[in-house]
Parts: C-alpha cells; structure tokens; sequence
C-alpha cells in the first residue's frame, strides 16, 4: 500500500475499514489478503501542533474467486462388453480441495454406474463420462470435463461337435447335432446348408437322414445389444 502524507510527517497509517466483505490483514503498508470480496482500505495521517490530521483516503481493492481446472485422465478406450467389466477413472481437482464427481451424461448411448471413481459397464455404446468440482468461497467451481468411453460388443463362438460322420443310410437314420452358444444366451440353431449333397431334415438339435451324399450343417447363433452374432 503506498501512501504520501502531509507536511506534519507523520505516517500514514492503513486500516481495513469495517465496511469491507472481503477479509485480511495489514502489517505496516503490505495488505494480506485471506477472503475474497471488496477490502475497503483506510489512509489515516495524525496532525501535530502546526499542521491538523489529514482526511482520511480510502481506496477499495477487488478480491474475486480464483479460478481452477481439472485434469481428467483419458480412461481406457475403446474396450469390448463383458458382464462386471470395471474402469478406474482418475481425475485430479483444484485447490478448493472438494472432491472431483464423476456421472454419466445423458447423451451417453452406452449403459453403466459409477460408484465413487469405478466406471461399471452395463451395455454396449459410448459412456459420456462428466468430472464436476465444487467450488468454495475462495475458489470457483471449474469448467466441466467431459470423457468418452466406447464400449464394442464382445464376440462370442459356438462350440460344434462334430455329429458322427460317415455313415451308412438306413431309412429313418437321426443323428444328434451338439453345440454349445456364446454368452448372449440364444439358441444355437441348426440348418443343412444348399451346398449339400445328400438331404434331410432338421428338428431342433436333430438330424434325420433322407438321401445318401455329404450333409453340411450350419451352426448359427444370434447376438444381442452386448454381444455380436
């Protein structure tokens, strides 16, 4: 704080005045600043015998909330579904030392819950991931941070014994077809492609022989919104 006084030389004295918001202290002629708000600073100068006390200066300083950001680290992306699948998300605040919160946008197209700072994958879809902070009275609440997780349906195979092969034709000749579907949960369904030479029928999981000739079986299973054909 720097200040002239008159012709008496006695020092000029700086005080806050108690019509002030914001908060601090004065040692001497440096302002400490603790709180933000309007600091209103008083000039005083006593008098002597020959010159009066000077009226008082006051100035005001404006104290605004400081800014901060937040570094929120990329979580893994793309990743592929599988049940229970978790990501860790990692974010650091700023200096108002509030917690960083992390939720799923509503223009997610992909499923999940975010307990704390664990991402749970539910379906299929981008994850709109939003960090917030609070701010406090000295710190404003920073921009809002915004990460993307894309999450691709797993794959899933089916398992086809092979059916007992070669045979000889007798008339009403049923072979069992066995195999096993992936995590969608469909059933695997069975058909005799036209590439075939001999013929049959199938119903369900059996195979009953018409004609002598290779019989080539498809094995087939839908996907879902987690996983792919």
């Amino acid at each position: 704080l720097v200040a002239t006084g008159g012709a008496s030389g006695n020092p000029v004295v700086f005080t806050i005045d108690a019509s002030s918001t914001g908060t601090g202290t004065i040692t001497g002629s440096t302002l400490t600043v603790t709180g933000v708000g309007n600091l209103v600073i008083d000039a005083n100068q006593a008098g002597n015998s020959s010159y009066s006390a000077a009226p008082q200066v006051q100035r005001t300083v404006v104290v605004t909330q400081a800014s901060q950001v937040i570094n929120f680290t990329q979580p893994t992306s793309p990743v592929t579904y599988a049940s229970g699948l978790t990501i860790p998300l990692v974010a650091t605040g700023g200096a108002s030392g509030n917690p960083v919160i992390f939720t799923i946008d509503a223009s997610s197209t992909g499923t999940g819950t975010i307990a704390g700072s664990t991402l749970t994958v539910t379906g299929v879809g981008n994850l709109v991931i939003d960090a917030n902070q609070a701010g406090n009275s000295t710190y404003s609440a920073p921009p809002q941070v915004q990460k993307t997780v894309v999450v691709n349906k797993a794959p899933q195979n089916i398992n086809f014994t092979q059916p007992t092969s070669p045979v000889i034709y007798t008339s009403g000749l049923t072979i069992p077809l066995v195999a096993t579907g992936g995590a969608s949960g469909n059933p695997v369904v069975f058909t005799i492609d036209a590439s075939s030479t001999g013929t049959g029928t199938i119903t369900g999981s059996t195979l009953t022989v018409t004609g002598v000739g290779n019989l080539v079986i498809d094995a087939n299973q839908a996907g879902n919104s987690s996983y792919s054909a």
